[in-house]
């Protein structure tokens, strides 16, 4: 009897775990994407070897990005409007950026590298309409926030800044902010997420990990969902050593 009302009540609790998870989700723009943070934006790269131009289209395809080889041989992204007016988007030469619209085809973030495949990344966002684009600063907060979690490391360093999705009204984005994955700090490669309000930049929500894989899984990328949950679960299991020794008198 005990034995029975015990899987009852996991599985009841799975239940409310599923259910608690899809309501996070319910209001967020899903699209299939093949990005490596984020599976509901397009990686640049990926879309180029799969035989597409590397143009990545507007859900309502009016508008798109479009990638062409610069002088330098790096990728240069142009975002281009419905009246085809062109606007230059600066990546800092990173040749793999990944690309995000949303549901309205009204904003976009480009999540770039300024330091190479492992980071720094960063994410930039826009709104365009026809004749402009405006660059939207909704990653400042979140960057500030997370440095004051990040955890011991040899030598400073910022955190990766990628974007996620976006709300389906398109009035938050979705933002994942990790230690970055090599071996300088404590914790490498584990993730907060945040929900930022795209009217003032604030946060509205912050998530730890844990919590942000089983409410968003679905448009989580690899290298978020590969991240290692057993640092939270097992006090200093991440730990590097070195940074932990204490000097003997």
């Amino acid at each position: 009897m005990k034995r029975s009302l015990l899987v009852l009540f996991t599985w009841l609790l799975c239940l409310q775990v599923r259910a608690g998870s899809a309501a996070d989700i319910a209001g967020w723009f899903t699209p299939h994407g093949n990005g490596t943070f984020s599976k509901a934006a397009h990686n640049v790269c990926t879309e180029t070897r799969h035989g597409s131009d590397g143009d990545i289209w507007s859900p309502n395809h009016a508008r798109k990005i479009v990638v062409r080889p610069s002088s330098e041989g790096d990728t240069q992204l142009f975002a281009v409007d419905e009246a085809g007016k062109e606007f230059a988007i600066a990546t800092e030469g990173w040749p793999c950026p990944e690309v995000g619209w949303s549901a309205t085809s009204t904003l976009f973030f480009v999540t770039y590298s300024d330091g190479g495949a492992v980071g720094t990344y960063r994410t930039s966002a826009y709104r365009i309409s026809s004749g402009s684009l405006e660059k939207l600063d909704l990653t400042g907060a979140v960057r500030r926030d997370f440095q004051r979690r990040y955890p011991k490391c040899f030598s400073f360093e910022e955190p990766n800044i990628a974007g996620i999705t976006w709300s389906v009204d398109s009035t938050k984005l979705l933002v994942a902010a990790e230690v970055l994955p090599h071996s300088n700090c404590d914790n490498m490669g584990t993730f907060n997420l945040y929900a930022v309000a795209v009217s003032n930049g604030r946060i509205t929500n912050r998530m730890s990990q844990v919590d942000a894989k089983l409410s968003f899984h679905g448009v989580l990328g690899q290298e978020l969902r590969n991240a290692e949950d057993s640092c939270f679960s097992q006090a200093g299991s991440c730990w590097i050593p070195a940074l932990h020794q204490t000097r003997k008198k």
